[in-house]
């Protein structure tokens, strides 16, 4: 651990802005309770009122959440939805079809974001004085950015899915998971072909953005998690042993992966952090 010094929620938000080569916080992060004097962290993927609590009693400084908990984090979700488009565009799709697959998805959650009860936990914290942060896309940016070069690393269009799915599990997230990667769609024989990593766009793209992919010429898409009505959806329209693959990397895992450089990070520079709620260290 380095030097002890006071670090303030401010500066932790921008050292992860910082870490996933952003200019700016995205819309599904906040800092909903600040402090300007932080040492001791809980850090989980999640965090509800009984972590605050706990936090509380133990004596830690500040509660960090990797996923939003209501405010402008959880109502901003839509705008970083389109991070999509950039991930199919980046991918070689084109940039109309892209954006409509967004807008398809965009519609399908907003019902949603627009019931949340955004104020529930940050208005607890605020209540019991215990500073409360989200950091979400940095950090799933961050994932992204290391599944993608790791794949990149040996992975060609010849690749199998098989050899891919092995060069992931070399990541030590992965290797120390209680959950596997799983082909959700296509054979794992099947090459590669042109292949995304589509991650750090709020949640995952489900039906819209990877039916989007497959339309467009991309052969093997990788997200973290997927709904299994959107999953179904997918089969029935590319087949569940056909020759588009999708690799579903886990949830935990795959957000754990994007938050450990941050918790390196903030270690090196006084912090004493402690990781719960999923969070798999190497």
């Amino acid at each position: 651990m380095g030097v002890r010094a006071d670090v303030d929620t401010r500066a932790i938000m921008d050292l992860a802005v910082k870490l996933a080569r952003q200019s700016r916080m995205p819309e599904d992060s906040e800092i909903y309770v600040p402090s300007s004097s932080v040492h001791r962290v809980l850090f989980g993927i999640d965090a509800d009122i009984g972590m605050i609590l706990a936090a509380k009693s133990l004596g830690y400084d500040l509660v960090i959440a990797h996923h939003p908990l209501g405010g402008k984090a959880s109502l901003g979700i839509l705008k970083v939805f389109e991070k999509h488009g950039t991930n199919l565009a980046r991918a070689g799709v084109p940039r109309p079809a892209a954006a409509k697959a967004v807008r398809a998805m965009q519609a399908e959650h907003a019902p949603r974001v627009h019931a949340t009860n955004y104020d529930h936990v940050p208005s607890l914290a605020r209540l019991l004085g215990m500073p409360l942060m989200s950091i979400h896309n940095p950090c799933d940016e961050i994932g992204r950015k290391v599944m993608d070069e790791t794949l990149r690393g040996s992975v060609r269009s010849s690749t199998s899915v098989k050899g891919a799915l092995a060069t992931l599990n070399r990541l030590p997230e992965f290797a120390k998971a209680e959950t596997d990667i799983v082909l959700r769609m296509g054979k794992p024989s099947n090459s590669m072909g042109r292949w995304v990593v589509l991650h750090r766009a709020g949640t995952n793209g489900g039906y819209p953005i990877a039916s989007c992919a497959f339309r467009n010429g991309i052969d093997t898409v990788v997200y973290i998690h997927v709904d299994p009505a959107h999953v179904r959806r997918l089969q029935d329209e590319f087949g569940d042993r056909g020759v588009k693959n999708l690799i579903v990397t886990g949830h935990v895992a795959s957000d754990s992966i994007g938050i450990n450089p941050l918790v390196r990070a903030l270690r090196e520079r006084g912090l004493e952090v402690t990781c719960v709620s999923g969070i798999v260290e190497p």
